[in-house]
């Protein structure tokens, strides 16, 4: 259960990454400077809060686990961009976190 908790900490943390680009592209789709600053900031408070909880994890985790892992971060930014800008998934997108899945799967393995 322990491993668990720590595995969902660091996709936690990579969650919180992935905000960070989604307030980055809000921000550029602002037509008043205002408003993009206001998403700019909250990329930094995103990217702020990620920079503590990766510290965070690399002292729970090798930094070649927590590296293999950050992967998922693709696959979070392609959900974002379906659920919240109406984009579309190519197949070429699902080859992609296919690959980065298969990745994780064989850098996480014990053999």
């Amino acid at each position: 259960m322990e491993n668990r908790n720590r595995f969902m900490a660091l996709y936690a943390a990579f969650l919180i990454y992935s905000l960070s680009a989604v307030c980055a592209k809000i921000a550029a789709q602002q037509p008043v400077l205002e408003t993009a600053l206001l998403f700019l900031g909250l990329e930094i408070v995103c990217l702020g809060f990620y920079a503590v909880l990766w510290q965070q994890a690399l002292k729970r985790f090798s930094l070649v686990t927590a590296m293999a892992h950050k992967g998922v971060v693709v696959i979070f930014n392609l959900a974002w961009s379906v659920l919240l800008f109406q984009e579309t998934i190519t197949v070429y997108n699902v080859a992609g976190a296919a690959v980065i899945i298969g990745g994780i799967c064989v850098v996480s393995s014990d053999g």
